[in-house]
């Protein structure tokens, strides 16, 4: 069985069509299931401790085998290379700028799902990036920036467990650029769930 960490419902959505899963009444975390599935999908909230108590809770509570974390995220590479929609395997992910609490190494993320995918460094942050200067800083760190994933393998880290993070681009983390988040956030979390929908399926029995 295998977890899957969403930030927000509308991320998630598609994915959950497509696999009719069904909330779970009274856990203190949202936790869906499918009759068509055995892999437990969680949706957490944004930003580095919502996702990271999710995760763990989830680990403790379903025990599984490994962690998927999936969704949208903004692009630091040259926008000229990098097509929005387009979905990528994270190879790495770390937390940015090391400072107090924040960890300065990254953390390896598993490449044995969605090889066909390109590939791409993820760097997470705690707040949304719309802002040209910051882009530029955050450049250093990887080609992508998100909120949680880099937490989501942290946690599943210190449980032994493989991490797969699966990451589609609505933006370029500029100013100007929460309009394209938002017009591209349906068809981009659709994307996703294609995708995850199509590893999952041949893993239903692990």
């Amino acid at each position: 069985m295998m977890g899957i960490v969403f930030a927000t419902e509308a991320e998630a959505l598609p994915f959950l069509d497509l696999g009719g899963f069904e909330e779970l009444a009274s856990t203190p975390i949202r936790m869906l299931a499918s009759a068509r599935l055995p892999h437990r999908v969680v949706i957490s909230g944004m930003g580095k401790v919502a996702a990271a108590l999710a995760t763990q809770w989830l680990i403790a509570e379903c025990r599984p085998l490994r962690l998927v974390h999936a969704g949208i995220c903004g692009a630091l590479g040259d926008p000229a290379t990098i097509r929005p929609g387009t979905v990528f395997r994270v190879t790495s992910a770390s937390e940015g700028f090391p400072g107090p609490g924040v960890p300065s190494d990254s953390r390896e993320c598993a490449h044995d799902l969605w090889r066909g995918l390109p590939s791409a460094a993820l760097v997470t942050v705690e707040r949304p990036v719309f802002d040209d200067g910051l882009r530029a800083e955050l450049r250093r760190f990887g080609e992508l920036v998100d909120m949680e994933g880099a937490v989501v393998a942290r946690v599943a880290g210190l449980y032994g467990l493989p991490c797969s993070i699966l990451k589609g681009v609505t933006d370029f983390a500029g100013s100007g650029e929460r309009p394209m988040l938002q017009s591209r956030l349906p068809a981009v979390s659709a994307a996703i769930a294609q995708c995850l929908w199509e590893e999952m399926v041949p893993h239903a029995s692990g």
